[in-house]
């Protein structure tokens, strides 16, 4: 869920809805952030498939259970059910981690413009999964409750029956969203430039995680080259780094994509290195002549 404490505004993810008249919030880091993607939160959710247990399920008096012990949960389904849904939601996710930044808000991402259109077509399709899945467990509902109650004795069956939901309750639960969205600081720091230091540092740090990936190709190929194990995998690190760089890269940092662009072309010792040199961290002073331009 989304912090209540932010100002949350959803609006189109094309570049054209970044306006002069349009910026959220007062923080010019924010506007320049704006102009360069948009933050994605996937929300999932599903039956838990637990009930709380009570101590007549095991056969003791509430006054029997310390005050140190808290009774768990009883499982009325096998996990296996509910892991095949929760792995559907954690593919999109990865999905948004690898085509953008995990952003300050817990759960969100920022995506930049450049690769919404990709990550709108997987999240689509691990959505358009999740559903067919949640249609299948639902058809089969009254089989897979009978299996399993099959495998208990029988006296364990009344102490789960009553907590199966009706089918038509139970399809209800199965929800798999993704919400597109800008969100102002204004409420939760007071400070513009407070707000604008948030925003700058964790550019910073999105920026130079970026860069590290390219100085562990660089390494990479470096020692793939001097012991001849160079091969198409390695080269398929240099193609996808020059990928990420061209729709990631917020600082659009020629010089960078440049020695990424010559390693791939001219594999050499000597090209790794300047892909390294090319990529050293960058500083606020750097990131606040973007953001802040």
């Amino acid at each position: 869920m989304v912090n209540n404490s932010m100002v949350i505004e959803k609006r189109s993810f094309s570049p054209d809805w970044v306006d002069s008249n349009g910026q959220p919030g007062k923080s010019d880091a924010t506007k320049g952030l704006w102009r360069k993607g948009v933050l994605v939160q996937i929300q999932g959710g599903i039956w838990s498939m637990e009930a709380r247990l009570n101590p007549s399920d095991i056969d003791v008096l509430p006054s029997q259970i310390p005050q140190y012990a808290k009774l768990g949960k009883k499982r009325l389904l096998d996990q296996k059910n509910k892991n095949s849904f929760l792995n559907i939601i954690g593919k999109a996710r990865s999905a948004a981690e690898r085509f953008g930044f995990p952003f300050v808000l817990t759960g969100s991402y920022f995506i930049p413009f450049g690769n919404i259109d990709i990550l709108k077509n997987i999240i689509a399709k691990q959505q358009e999964q999740f559903y067919s899945e949640a249609d299948r467990f639902v058809a089969s509902y009254a089989d897979k409750i009978g299996d399993y109650l099959d495998s208990f004795p029988p006296e364990h069956r009344e102490r789960l029956e009553p907590h199966y939901p009706s089918p038509e309750k139970l399809r209800r639960t199965f929800k798999f969203n993704a919400v597109y969205y800008v969100v102002s600081m204004s409420q939760m720091v007071s400070d513009t430039a407070d707000a604008d230091d948030m925003y700058l540092n964790w550019a910073m740090d999105s920026m130079n995680m970026l860069r590290s990936e390219a100085r562990d190709v660089a390494n990479a190929v470096q020692k793939a080259n001097a012991d001849g194990s160079l091969d198409g995998r390695t080269m398929r690190r240099v193609q996808t780094l020059i990928d990420r760089l061209q729709n990631m890269d917020l600082l659009e940092d020629s010089s960078l994509r440049g020695a990424a662009l010559a390693l791939a072309t001219d594999v050499s010792s000597e090209t790794a290195e300047a892909l390294k040199e090319a990529a050293t961290d960058v500083g606020l002073g750097q990131i606040r002549a973007i953001l802040l331009d």
